[in-house]
């Protein structure tokens, strides 16, 4: 290899050694090496020296190596965007049929739930029925869901997994005992006696509720505030520019992220004042908590826009 092809080599090398070295990238660097040296036989057919007409072509390409960054930059992207953005078989054979299995038996409990409901006169049996082989399904979804990497998430480790399926079965075990241990108590109060009943059913519901459903929110919180960011390039990136959106639409960074909290704790507000009004005023009267959260979610969202 000539003085001459080392030289454009090592320069085009330096010039894009801060990026992974790809297949598209290796390409785009042959194309820029093709245009360099057809440079430098030009500069030597008119007379020039080869050391000059190297340096002279190194120095053209030296006004155009900002150019050349960002293009290299786009190419990387798109890149990127087409290897985790096509189609790929992340399922296989095995956990494709541990997700049939679990699904399988998913509809089993409800259908036994179901019969349960039309045949029973007790309010408890149908969700006691569904905790006996739903709970384990809907576990079993969660634990495949998290382990599974997808176009745009790596997988969980097992052990990570395992621990945020702990915390949602103490979550789903303490709300189907706590409906069980209130319609069980409120129809033994019932049988008694004509009057007070909802009160002890409420009570030992919640206190139930308490026992299993505490703990299992307190450990998928940690599990949540320890997570680390486990999206592909390509999802980050978009997120980046959705960021730089919302800023340029609210104006700064600082209103785009005040109206995520208090949108957020609009809806944390929502969501307890629907189940609030479902339990002493009924369903007809509870969705007026989600239109009002919607209408005062799009004033302030007026109030904060930025006017153009």
């Amino acid at each position: 290899m000539s003085t001459q092809a080392m030289d454009t080599q090592g320069y085009i090398d330096t010039l894009f050694s801060e990026y992974q070295e790809t297949s598209a990238l290796v390409d785009f660097k042959e194309e820029l090496k093709s245009h360099l040296d057809e440079r430098m036989r030009v500069l030597t057919q008119k007379g020039m020296d080869e050391r000059a007409a190297a340096e002279k072509a190194l120095g053209e390409m030296g006004y155009m190596s900002a150019v050349a960054d960002e293009i290299s930059r786009k190419k990387i992207q798109e890149l990127l965007s087409e290897m985790y953005m096509s189609t790929r078989n992340y399922i296989s054979a095995k956990r494709g049929a541990l997700y049939a299995l679990c699904g399988l038996v998913l509809g089993v409990a409800v259908m036994i739930a179901l019969i349960t409901w039309f045949g029973s006169h007790y309010q408890s049996a149908p969700p006691a029925a569904f905790m006996v082989l739903g709970t384990p399904a809907l576990l079993g979804f969660l634990l495949l869901g998290l382990t599974q990497e997808t176009a745009s998430r790596e997988a969980m480790s097992w052990k990570r997994a395992l621990w945020y399926t702990v915390a949602a079965g103490l979550i789903l075990f303490g709300a189907l005992t706590a409906l069980i241990a209130g319609f069980d108590m409120k129809e033994t109060t019932a049988s008694a006696t004509s009057y007070g009943y909802p009160n002890v059913s409420l009570t030992a519901a919640t206190a139930v509720l308490m026992v299993f459903a505490l703990p299992g929110v307190a450990l998928g919180a940690f599990l949540v505030l320890t997570e680390k960011n486990r999206s592909k390039p390509w999802v980050i990136k978009l997120r980046e520019e959705h960021r730089n959106s919302q800023s340029e639409l609210f104006g700064s960074p600082a209103n785009a992220q005040r109206f995520g909290l208090i949108c957020g704790a609009l809806w944390i507000a929502a969501i307890a004042s629907f189940i609030a009004l479902t339990m002493f005023l009924g369903i007809q009267f509870s969705w007026l908590a989600i239109a009002a959260a919607l209408v005062l979610q799009m004033i302030i969202m007026a109030t904060l826009v930025k006017a153009k």
